[in-house]
């Protein structure tokens, strides 16, 4: 029996406005957990994609140095992600753990634009699930779309990204209750997003304008303040013709023209295909506005507003390194709430669009939980030396390496391993035992000195040795980066090093192939181990 205290608490929680100091308290406790979690361990534990990791560290090493992204280094993906890196630098030192810092400023600064934007348009519990589930998509340590098991801090711009994107649409499309001098604060807040997401990487930053413009169209909150959201707008060409961005547009336009543009529309299709049902109730909503509207209880800003949200979503995925999840496409579940709240619908019906956000946040739980109790658990190989010390792996025998150097069946082994792991050809284990041994044969060599470079998809070397990295070369080398001429990636190089286990061996065989003759005419070879060949620039 439902009395009417109960039915005045559910009105407080799930439809009056809400109020600031319990939001920050509710959703506060939620994401101060979730970063304890993460940050306390005395380990950064990495079971995917490693070296996505050490390319974060690598980029943030040369700005250590001073050098100039998109002039002396090259990448596609902004500086910003290397500068909170870089923090992390002064705050701990040159480790992994910098890393983390990064990730704890980027969570703080969500937390406080996310809160700002639910606490003027969502009542109590739904504000508080907002705030977590933008908060837990920064700090989580698994990759968006990844199993929840698969901790790995690479490509942690997308899930700034995917949050960035969510508060922009939260804000634009999400009317809000409170009026005022507020609504400036709105745009201050999506220009501040929308500037970070240039720097992070461009693609959000198209949507985030994209949206705009959208939400000029067919949200009246925006429309009736448009002059100030048009210089919102204006964001866009003002970031891509301003002239001290011009190397970076010169490193976005030469990895277009190399191929990283995903225009496989047959393999995106697969991917959409093998994950429908994640993706019906989304294009459900859409059906439901279309129904309101239809039926006159809602404007046709909210089916255009829906559709957008879901495929602008499904566009960034498409352009990501994943094969599904759109955390966009859960603001839908909030516009939604609000408009049927304001036809009254039932507190059953609103509570079930909260599933949305919920179902994303009990993921990103599972993984960070899970990755509290991974880093306790032993069976793990900690780095405990070079500024790599404090990295853990999953331990493993010494198989796939050890008997191919020995010739012990080493091939069927490597073959096997590579068919196993079609993403690359080493496991986190052998790739950092590899770097270890590199480590270990330029120091014995009296090598360990001068600018090195890696003929492999990421060259942590440098920063393992703290050594100043090479000017000229890629921050990522690839499939869909360019290749550099030699006389510009090699140029400011004492040290090269040949991998014979590698991340990408298509990246590798490209590489021996183009730079083969500078090499001859440059390099002479020093010292050879297990898993490397080291050359030495020539003194004759």
């Amino acid at each position: 029996m439902i009395t009417q205290s109960d039915d005045s608490l559910a009105v407080a929680l799930f439809r009056r406005d809400c109020p600031l100091a319990p939001l920050i308290a509710l959703a506060g406790i939620a994401v101060l957990a979730a970063c304890w979690a993460v940050f306390s361990p005395p380990v950064v534990l990495s079971t995917e994609m490693t070296w996505d990791l050490l390319f974060n560290l690598s980029g943030a090493w040369h700005l250590r140095f001073g050098h100039v992204p998109h002039v002396d280094f090259h990448e596609a993906v902004g500086r910003l992600t290397f500068i909170l890196t870089q923090i992390g630098f002064e705050v701990v030192g040159p480790s992994p753990q910098a890393l983390l810092v990064g990730v704890g400023i980027v969570t703080g600064f969500v937390f406080v634009l996310a809160t700002f934007a639910a606490w003027r348009r969502l009542p109590l519990i739904p504000a508080a699930l907002f705030v977590v589930f933008v908060c837990l998509l920064a700090v989580r340590p698994a990759n968006v779309g990844d199993s929840p098991n698969a901790y790995s801090f690479a490509m942690t711009y997308n899930r700034y990204g995917w949050a960035g994107t969510s508060i922009i649409g939260l804000i634009l499309f999400v009317p809000p209750r409170r009026r005022g001098w507020a609504d400036v604060a709105d745009m201050a807040v999506v220009a501040a997003l929308a500037v970070a997401l240039f720097y992070l990487k461009v693609t959000y930053f198209a949507v985030a304008i994209a949206s705009i413009v959208v939400a000029l169209a067919v949200s009246p909150h925006v429309a009736t303040r448009w002059r100030g959201w048009a210089v919102n707008c204006l964001l866009g060409p003002a970031l891509v013709l301003a002239p001290f961005n011009k190397p970076y547009i010169a490193d976005l336009m030469a990895t277009v023209q190399a191929g990283v543009v995903r225009d496989d529309v047959g393999f995106y299709l697969n991917d959409f295909t093998e994950n429908a049902a994640e993706y019906a109730p989304y294009f459900a909503a859409v059906g439901i506005a279309l129904w309101l509207w239809w039926r006159g209880k809602s404007s046709l800003g909210l089916p255009v507003a829906t559709a957008f949200l879901l495929l602008a979503g499904l566009g960034l995925l498409s352009q990501n390194s994943q094969s599904h999840s759109v955390p966009l496409a859960v603001v839908i579940a909030f516009l939604l709430y609000q408009t049927l709240q304001r036809q009254q619908a039932a507190t059953a019906l609103l509570c079930a669009l909260l599933l949305f956000p919920i179902a994303s946040i009990v993921s990103a739980t599972a993984s960070i939980v899970g990755y509290h109790a991974r880093t306790e658990a032993g069976n793990l190989k900690v780095v405990d030396a070079t500024n790599l010390r404090g990295l853990a792996v999953p331990a493993e025998p010494d198989g796939v390496i050890a008997a191919f150097a020995s010739g012990r069946g080493g091939a069927r082994l490597l073959n096997r391993a590579r068919a196993v792991r079609p993403r690359y050809e080493l496991s986190p284990y052998e790739y950092v035992q590899t770097l270890e041994e590199a480590a270990a044969l330029l120091r014995d060599n009296g090598l360990a000195a001068g600018k090195i470079a890696t003929l492999d998809q990421v060259d942590p070397l440098p920063f393992m040795l703290g050594l100043e990295p090479p000017r000229g070369g890629n921050l990522w080398s690839g499939a869909g980066a360019p290749t550099l001429p030699a006389e510009t990636y090699l140029a400011d190089v004492d040290v090269v090093l040949i991998p014979k286990f590698t991340t990408n061996i298509g990246w590798t065989q490209v590489a021996q192939a183009t730079y083969r003759a500078y090499l001859d005419a440059h390099f002479e070879h020093r010292a050879e181990g297990r898993s490397w060949i080291v050359l030495t620039r020539s003194r004759r």
